[in-house]
């Protein structure tokens, strides 16, 4: 005879509540599904937002980069109208000034000399009373010594050499040249009247001629007398090839 206990409708889970129960756990996973689906969206969204952020800043850095002002150069920070020794105070033409040459560019303060990796050309044109005076060949040149900035030959071919990028100023030429130079005085020539010194930089005048740096193929012109009396965009022939 079989004693087995035999086991009530009460303790076997009917179909009801076995359906409820994969119902319910059905229910759970689809919530954990789509938990996890709106977390990949967030962070998917959180992820292109960095990115774009990113090449927003991007962009923004480029900008700033592009339209902000240049670093000055080096040299742009010296005295205005320093004292030279040595300038000529006489009547064009003027012939080089050497015997103060070394310490008129100690007080220009140029870079030294060595390996010139900055080295550009313009063009200097003198006028005196509607008549162009020579730019002589030599100037800053002697048998021992070098400036960094001079000619080679008559042309009024400026040459600036530096080891780096440095602000060459047009009285600087005038500085290494001997000559006395300001707004109101060219060696023995000084303003009166509508006789003044005049300068023009590529047909354009300018005012700030003691701190005026000068550019690759600058086309110069320096005059004393009044306007109309000399050419203030001369052939820059002689720059070619340079």
């Amino acid at each position: 005879m079989n004693t087995a206990p035999i086991r009530g409708a009460q303790d076997r889970p009917t179909k009801a509540v076995q359906k409820a129960g994969r119902q319910e756990q059905r229910r759970r996973e689809e919530q954990r599904r789509v938990a996890q689906q709106r977390r990949r969206r967030l962070i998917l969204r959180i992820t292109l937002l960095m990115l774009a952020l990113a090449v927003l800043g991007g962009i923004g850095l480029a900008m700033r980069a592009a339209t902000a002002s240049p670093a000055p150069l080096t040299g742009s920070d010296r005295p205005a109208s320093p004292r030279l020794p040595g300038l000529q105070r006489t009547a064009a033409p003027w012939q080089p000034e050497y015997a103060s040459l070394a310490q008129r560019t100690a007080v220009l303060q140029f870079p030294p000399g060595g390996t010139e990796s900055f080295h550009i050309h313009a063009l200097l044109h003198v006028y005196v009373n509607g008549h162009p005076e020579p730019v002589p060949a030599q100037i800053g040149l002697t048998p021992v010594s070098e400036t960094p900035m001079h000619t080679h030959d008559a042309t009024g071919i400026i040459h600036m050499e530096a080891a780096y990028p440095f602000a060459f100023r047009l009285s600087d030429v005038f500085g290494v040249w001997g000559v006395a130079f300001s707004p109101t005085r060219l060696g023995s020539y000084t303003n009166d009247g509508q006789n003044r010194v005049y300068v023009y930089v590529n047909g354009h005048p300018i005012t700030t001629i003691m701190t005026h740096a000068l550019k690759a193929h600058d086309n110069i012109v320096v005059a004393y007398r009044r306007r109309g009396s000399f050419p203030t965009a001369p052939s820059t022939a002689a720059l070619s090839g340079l």
